[in-house]
């Protein structure tokens, strides 16, 4: 766990480093504005976590916050083309989980799933909290084999991000039967075997629901 954390903030001070001193200001100050657009209906009318998400991004460095600013500028644009909206109450814990994901995550395949997850959320109000706690433990090579296995199912999952990324990284994994990621997927719930092949189980299939492009 220390590892990881080290090399995502290495990875954090590599961006740093690669940004004009002059341009922080500038950044900081657009990625509030993006939270703003966002978060504000939430934070605006709803107390508890609500608020807690708010102090959470206030609390965020700079780097931190251009980086989470990322997510929520994606998520603004799917939830835009989105033709759907219910006029529901958006959960808060589900946006404070992808927060906390986010805020640090330089993967832009999982920050763009991150987005799915927000779209999805803000335009159907349809994502279980648990959802978002399996996004987090998933790693891109993970959600690859998902797709992988949903198309051999004939299961539709519009994930434009996972076939551009499949398509100019061919894994190992997705031509054997069982591997690390396979084992770890079965431990979430996702996936599980049957006859020697793998299928998704339920809360799999809600899973890539919930990460998918919002139509």
């Amino acid at each position: 766990m220390k590892k990881r954390i080290f090399t995502k903030m290495v990875e954090i001070n590599d961006i740093v480093k690669s940004v004009p001193k002059e341009s922080w200001s500038q950044l900081t100050k657009t990625a509030c504005e993006s939270f703003e657009k966002i978060i504000f209906p939430i934070t605006a009318t709803t107390e508890g976590i609500g608020r807690l998400i708010q102090i959470r991004f206030e609390r965020l460095q700079d780097a931190q916050k251009i980086i989470a600013a990322k997510c929520l500028e994606e998520t603004k644009e799917k939830v835009s083309k989105s033709k759907i909206y219910k006029g529901h109450s958006i959960k808060p814990v589900v946006v404070y989980e992808a927060l906390e994901n986010t805020d640090q995550q330089t993967d832009d395949t999982i920050r763009s799933l991150w987005a799915n997850l927000l779209a999805k959320e803000i335009s159907e109000g349809s994502v279980h909290p648990e959802i978002a706690k399996i996004l987090s433990k998933i790693t891109s090579q993970d959600a690859l084999l998902l797709l992988k296995i949903s198309e051999n199912e004939s299961v539709s999952v519009p994930i434009r991000v996972l076939k551009a990324f499949g398509s100019t990284w061919t894994l190992g994994l997705l031509n054997e039967k069982r591997t690390f990621n396979h084992v770890h997927l079965e431990k979430l719930g996702l996936i599980q075997e049957i006859e020697k092949e793998w299928y998704l189980t339920t809360t799999g299939k809600e899973f890539m629901r919930c990460v998918s492009d919002p139509q």
